[in-house]
């Protein structure tokens, strides 16, 4: 004070040099300590505002965890576009896989809606077949099995009967460990009526069932789109191959197969 006196200044004037001092002494301490604390140990930590200071101060934003790459993605062996006449079923049986993995690899809901074109994926598990040169020939739409020595186990497993065509249908099942092609396989009732079987790719231990009425066809439910029942008691049912060799009979009101 004595030192401000010296130099000329009022009392008034020295208190209010010596107040604007502490003030600004006090802002630079208290900024100080902020940085110091906020950088200390290298992370920024989160800072919150005084309680009726008026001022926000920002929060410190951390990286966000990421999932780890690959964790959902699905594992592909193999690519396959899809050509005319395949199914989801026949890509299946090629390359070996099952068929619920196809549809879940590619994000498929309905197994009947695949488009010439599409890229589907083939999962892990799946065997890519060896390509080799084959002759010039029509396109197999499905492949069919023919054991060597044994019948194909595909049987007629029932056949329901009712006094219209729409609740009538006959119950064919794949009995066997390996899928079967049905395309061109015909079902007769004995007089003078023959369902033929679409481009059709019954998986192992799967059934089909064939209805009289109409309606639109599905991997398990074909139409024969007649108005007329045609199923009556005592009557047989045939299911013949493609080359017309008995694969099953079934006498309508029994249980036992024949092949």
């Amino acid at each position: 004070m004595v030192a401000l006196r010296r130099a000329g200044l009022t009392k008034q004037q020295a208190v209010a040099l010596l107040t604007i001092n502490a003030i600004v002494s006090i802002i630079i301490s208290l900024t100080v300590v902020m940085i110091f604390d906020r950088y200390r140990g290298g992370v920024p930590a989160a800072a919150t505002a005084t309680p009726g200071s008026g001022t926000a101060l920002a929060v410190a934003s951390l990286p966000s965890a990421t999932a780890t790459p690959g964790s959902s993605e699905v594992r592909a062996v193999a690519t396959y576009v899809v050509k005319a006449g395949d199914s989801l079923s026949s890509i299946a049986f090629r390359y070996q896989v099952p068929l619920d993995a196809l549809m879940k690899a590619n994000g498929i809901d309905n197994a009947n809606y695949i488009t010439v074109g599409e890229s589907l994926l083939i999962p892990e598990g799946g065997v890519v077949p060896e390509s080799s040169p084959t002759p010039k020939q029509a396109p197999t739409l499905a492949p069919v099995l023919t054991p060597e020595g044994a019948a194909v186990p595909v049987v007629i497993e029932s056949v329901t009967t009712a006094e219209k065509a729409d609740g009538e249908y006959v119950a064919i099942s794949n009995k066997g460990s390996k899928g079967v092609g049905l395309e061109g396989w015909t079902l007769e009732d004995g007089h003078g009526h023959a369902f033929t079987f679409p481009n059709l790719f019954l998986w192992r231990s799967g059934t089909v069932l064939v209805h009289t009425g109409q309606g639109t066809d599905s991997a398990t439910d074909l139409y024969w789109g007649l108005a007329d029942p045609v199923w009556q008691q005592g009557a047989k049912a045939t299911l013949r191959d493609a080359d017309g060799k008995v694969v099953s009979e079934l006498v309508v009101g029994s249980s036992a197969n024949g092949g």
